[in-house]
């Protein structure tokens, strides 16, 4: 789906963009935020898309950068719970205490 934190698009898609991007510049503008543009862009085009609920998670805590199968995660705002996903991810276990991570 769109209107979230993350898009992934095949590559056909983004064929089907390059070969069409001026005509979605004409037609839809360029003031709407990335996800608003594509999903307009890509809906006139009609390029198909479907939602993968588990691509993603939604959590603002550094504890939950250790699902491992996700490909994205929701912006840490600090950069101690940045690093701390990080180091997560690396398999270098922090202590996570109320969405906030004990380095």
């Amino acid at each position: 789906g769109f209107l979230g934190a993350i898009e992934v698009f095949s590559k056909q898609a983004v064929e089907i963009y390059r070969d069409n991007k001026e005509g979605c510049h004409v037609s839809l503008g360029i003031n709407a935020g990335e996800d608003g543009y594509f999903k307009g862009c890509m809906d006139a085009l009609g390029v198909g898309f479907m939602v993968d609920a588990q691509l993603f998670n939604p959590d603002r805590s550094p504890g939950a950068c250790n699902l491992g199968q996700r490909a994205g995660f929701h912006p840490l705002k600090t950069v101690n719970n940045w690093k701390c996903c990080l180091d997560i991810t690396k398999g270098i276990k922090h202590n996570v205490v109320y969405g906030e991570c004990q380095m």
